[in-house]
């Protein structure tokens, strides 16, 4: 009997710890999973689920959870996400377009309550997501230029084909959009500098500032006119702030040939010549969107409702049938609900009306009001991500919500930066 009671209690002891240690494996499977595709993250959003739930009940992570004004976030989360069901009660559609958005904003519901009710695993470092989020992006930069390495290295090669290639080999390899892997990419390089502020090992930073430079160099090479100009923001932002606290002398210098550079490689980037920028239809997407949102200004529409008038009007748009015939060309079974406004804070004023817009715009405030010391540097630095993407993609699709949220949730919880 003694025996059975001793296994008992090491088992006891030793239970909570093993949960702990999974949900930190999960979490970083998770976070290292969000640069490919959603096919390649489902079994990380599963297991993570699934060890979280398990390191919640085991270890009661609900009793030790307070009230304190960063909660607020987590209701607006969960307010965004319930609009859909209210605003749902008076619409008169059922498309498909309705379960395709709860499917893609349910991040806001569960890391809403996450938030709200439990504290999340101590065991969770900074270091692991910063180091996993950096790794996975140089991984995944390499990879695909050692797939194509006969191509990109032979003598003949020039920066403009070598930009032209990469859309083609991420495609191909990873499966994902320029938009989810340029914000990944981006938030990597954040953690990167984030690691360098946190760091006081002299060779751990150099290392760090060389992983900001090669994912940097990646950005400005990739596609995507957003990721180029994010990253672009982040780089000045990280180089004033690391000149000025340790070399301050060097500041003007530094900052003159940074943005010769950036000059040098926006006139040489095919996306963002002023023709091509002219001729970009998300201009007349808004045009539409917003002549939509003046129907309903208060209210709006409904997710059902004003994506089935969003749709019906940009098909019918004599400056829109070139862009959609383009799209059918290259995916004859696209569905057509997936159109969208390429902007989430119209989108939200589409659906819910003013309260969208002031519901999606303090999604993005109120973390960082909320926060202070470093977790305000550290959140404004994501939050300036999602915020300016948001600018030019939507809510329903290509913006990383489980990223995101799951960001929020953890520099809300995380207590190793209190201590500092």
């Amino acid at each position: 009997m003694t025996k059975i009671t001793s296994y008992t209690n090491k088992i006891k002891t030793i239970l909570p710890q093993v949960v702990e240690w999974f949900n930190v494996i999960s979490t970083l499977y998770l976070i290292a999973s969000l640069i490919l595709s959603f096919k390649y993250q489902k079994p990380a959003i599963y297991i993570y689920a699934i060890s979280t739930a398990t390191d919640i009940i085991v270890n009661k992570r609900y009793l030790n959870a307070k009230w304190d004004k960063t909660k607020y976030t987590f209701i607006i989360m969960i307010t965004y996400y319930l609009c859909i069901w209210i605003w749902h009660i008076f619409e008169q559609c059922n498309s498909t377009i309705f379960f395709h958005s709860l499917d893609t904003r349910l991040p806001f519901l569960i890391f809403g309550i996450l938030g709200l009710c439990v504290n999340i695993n101590p065991r969770i470092k900074l270091s692991y997501i910063a180091y996993t989020m950096i790794i996975s992006a140089i991984t995944s930069i390499i990879y695909m230029i050692l797939q194509k390495y006969n191509i990109i290295f032979t003598p003949t090669i020039t920066i403009d084909l070598f930009r032209k290639l990469l859309p083609h080999i991420r495609h191909e390899l990873l499966h994902v959009t320029h938009i989810e892997f340029n914000v990944y990419l981006n938030c990597a390089m954040s953690m990167c500098f984030i690691q360098f502020i946190e760091s006081k090992k002299r060779l751990e930073k150099i290392l760090l500032v060389s992983c900001i430079i090669f994912i940097f160099i990646a950005l400005l090479f990739n596609e995507g006119r957003t990721g180029f100009a994010t990253a672009s923001i982040l780089f000045f932002i990280f180089t004033v702030i690391s000149i000025y606290y340790y070399k301050p002398k060097f500041l003007i210098p530094t900052l003159l040939v940074f943005i010769i550079t950036i000059i040098l490689f926006i006139n040489g980037h095919e996306r963002l010549n002023i023709d091509n920028i002219e001729h970009d239809p998300r201009g007349t997407i808004w045009k539409l969107t917003t002549e939509i949102i003046k129907e309903e200004p208060l209210f709006g529409h409904g997710v059902c409702n004003g994506r089935q008038l969003f749709v019906e009007r940009s098909i019918n748009n004599p400056d829109m049938v070139h862009f959609w015939e383009h799209w059918h060309q290259l995916y004859p079974n696209y569905n057509k609900n997936r159109f969208h406004c390429h902007n989430a804070y119209l989108e939200s004023m589409l659906e819910f009306g003013i309260f969208g817009m002031i519901i999606t715009i303090l999604i993005f405030l109120l973390p960082i009001l909320l926060t202070t010391n470093k977790k305000q540097l550290y959140l404004s630095l994501f939050i300036l991500i999602f915020s300016i993407q948001a600018m030019f993609e939507s809510f329903t699709f290509h913006l990383q919500i489980i990223l995101f949220c799951w960001l929020i949730y953890f520099f809300t919880n995380i207590k190793q930066l209190d201590n500092n």
